[in-house]
């Protein structure tokens, strides 16, 4: 019962009663207490007792209505943190949370620890919970969402799934994010730097990945320069070429440098290139097989000669082989007789 209803109930019905026992006897009743003698209508002393009954009750809803507002405060309180708890769970970013209420500590509290998979659609949730889901549902379908408009940028970890689909689906609608990327590295999943690096030699320059050399791998590197065409030279450099064979030099194979000679035969004339390559011969152990290769391609068999003589008789048998056949045979070309593919041991 509301206590302004039941207040008003109360005084209509004391008002009733001493209206009622006045008209039956209107007379005083006098009674000493403490020496002191009270002398009021006997209708007063029958409305009296009702008096303090209903103070008495006032007071015991009062401190009950007390009790439990503050009881429901606390379950307010705690379905607030509640919705929060499964608002951070549902981001996979499962945060610490404080239940007041015992009951619910026991079961909420496996939320702070929790991540949150929703199989289906839900009807009924609060407003948070929905924009929570629909997110989720837009990352789901490899759409980009601006964490930073949704307040959570700088709450989700680099290693928070939905972060790193989202960051997914921006490499793809967004070509220039992936040197941004690159740029910030440290801000990044390993798994979206290194999607954001093939995105990025797939369609930069070299003038452009110069920038970022140290970021290359051989792998990177070597897709990089196989989009190397006669027509397109990427702004491909002797200068550019060095840097990234320095930096790279402990990762290059041989048959890594095969393949760049193959690229630098498309730009350079013979004798440009067999400049090139027999300067790399001298700096790296692991081209001179290219360099060798380069000039039985050219058909310079001297010069192939001459290069043989300078090494021991244990070195490059396959290249000795060949040079002794195209002195008798000079018809053959490399090609017939290596495959290129298994020119290197490595």
């Amino acid at each position: 019962m509301r206590l302004g209803l039941y207040i008003i109930a109360s005084i209509i019905l004391m008002t009733i009663v001493g209206v009622f026992v006045y008209t039956i006897n209107p007379d005083n009743y006098n009674y000493d207490m403490f020496g002191i003698a009270i002398n009021i209508p006997v209708a007063a002393w029958m409305v009296l007792p009702m008096f303090l009954l209903m103070m008495a009750s006032l007071l015991h809803m009062m401190f009950y209505g007390t009790k439990n507002f503050f009881k429901f405060k606390k379950w307010e309180k705690d379905t607030n943190t509640l919705n929060d708890a499964l608002y951070w769970s549902l981001l996979h970013e499962p945060q610490a949370h404080k239940f007041n209420i015992p009951l619910l500590k026991q079961s909420a509290s496996l939320l702070n620890v929790a991540s949150v998979k929703v199989n289906g659609t839900v009807d009924v949730v609060s407003e948070k919970l929905r924009e929570a889901l629909s997110l989720i549902s837009e990352i789901d379908r490899g759409e980009y969402v601006d964490f930073k408009v949704k307040k959570i940028g700088k709450v989700l970890s680099m290693n928070n799934p939905l972060a790193l689909k989202n960051s997914m689906n921006r490499l793809v609608k967004d070509a220039s994010f992936a040197e941004v990327v690159l740029q910030n590295k440290e801000e990044y999943h390993p798994t979206v730097f290194q999607e954001a690096l093939k995105h990025f030699v797939n369609t930069t320059t070299f003038v452009k990945a110069k920038k970022y050399i140290k970021l290359f791998d051989r792998e990177t590197f070597l897709t990089l320069i196989n989009r190397v065409t006669r027509e397109n030279d990427l702004g491909l450099t002797k200068d550019i070429l060095d840097e990234f064979i320095v930096a790279l030099e402990t990762e290059l194979k041989c048959s890594d440098f095969l393949v760049i000679s193959i690229v630098t035969m498309k730009q350079l004339s013979p004798d440009e290139n067999l400049m090139l390559w027999r300067e790399y011969a001298h700096k790296y152990p692991k081209a001179e097989i290219t360099y060798l290769y380069l000039l039985f391609e050219y058909e310079m068999i001297d010069k192939a000669g001459t290069y043989l003589e300078e090494h021991d008789e244990a070195d490059f048998k396959r290249f000795r082989a060949l040079y002794d056949l195209k002195k008798e045979h000079k018809k053959y070309k490399i090609t017939d007789l290596i495959n290129i593919r298994h020119i290197c041991n490595d």
